[in-house]
């Protein structure tokens, strides 16, 4: 009997651990990161805001709502964002911000990664430390996190990873829309809303996306239109 109960303590105790994933630290709520727990370098592409929408379907390899120095190429309609090699995770700021009520709106296609990797929207962001991050994965998860100043935590005390209200979709390809009406930021995923999320201040500002490492993913189409 003893030697039963302490089996099936091992077993809990090796299946219940910290969920994370490939490309960030789940950290704590307040105060430092645990030791060899660090939230990691991001693959950063910061560029000069010039206006204020942007509705681009990479129809042309001219097309850089992430600037002319993007790293990446743009060809067959999609932007390549290549990344399967990095341990880094890829954030790309776009030429437009929010700066009343609007919506941001990205389309992805992975090619290979972790199931558990995660393709978003950046929002708020101020630089490649501080931003919001709404995205999915093709395990049917979504995530809502703050990265303040490289160290990641909850909004509104979701879970890092949510999945009881998503509905099945193709795990090859995410549509992720963030309505952004004040402080709130309504999150759909290939049309369903699946959260409203209560920021502690305005969502607005300058607006991206998010490729976790060790991922390949193509960006369809990238949206970012104020409702004004």
């Amino acid at each position: 009997m003893k030697r039963t109960l302490f089996a099936a303590i091992a077993i809990l105790t090796c299946s219940c651990g910290t969920t994370r994933t490939s490309g960030f630290f789940i950290g704590p709520t307040v105060g430092a990161a645990p030791p060899g727990e660090e939230a990691p370098d991001v693959r950063f592409r910061q560029t000069a805001v010039t206006d204020s929408i942007i509705n681009c379907s990479f129809s042309s390899v001219l097309d850089a709502p992430f600037g002319a120095d993007c790293p990446f190429q743009v060809y067959g309609g999609e932007l390549h964002v290549t990344n399967a090699s990095s341990p880094s995770p890829v954030l790309l700021l776009s030429t437009a911000s929010l700066e009343a009520d609007g919506i941001v709106e990205a389309e992805f296609d992975i090619e290979r990664g972790p199931s558990h990797a995660v393709v978003g929207l950046v929002l708020r962001a101020e630089d490649e430390r501080s931003f919001l991050l709404a995205g999915a994965n093709s395990r049917g998860q979504y995530t809502v996190q703050y990265c303040l100043r490289g160290m990641w935590l909850p909004v509104m005390g979701l879970d890092a990873f949510e999945e009881s209200r998503l509905i099945p979709f193709d795990p090859g390809s995410l549509v992720i829309t963030a309505e952004v009406h004040g402080s709130y930021v309504d999150l759909s995923v290939n049309g369903q809303l699946i959260q409203v999320v209560r920021c502690d201040m305005p969502a607005t500002g300058q607006a991206g996306v998010f490729v976790d490492s060790y991922m390949d993913a193509l960006v369809d189409r990238f949206s970012v239109v104020p409702l004004s």
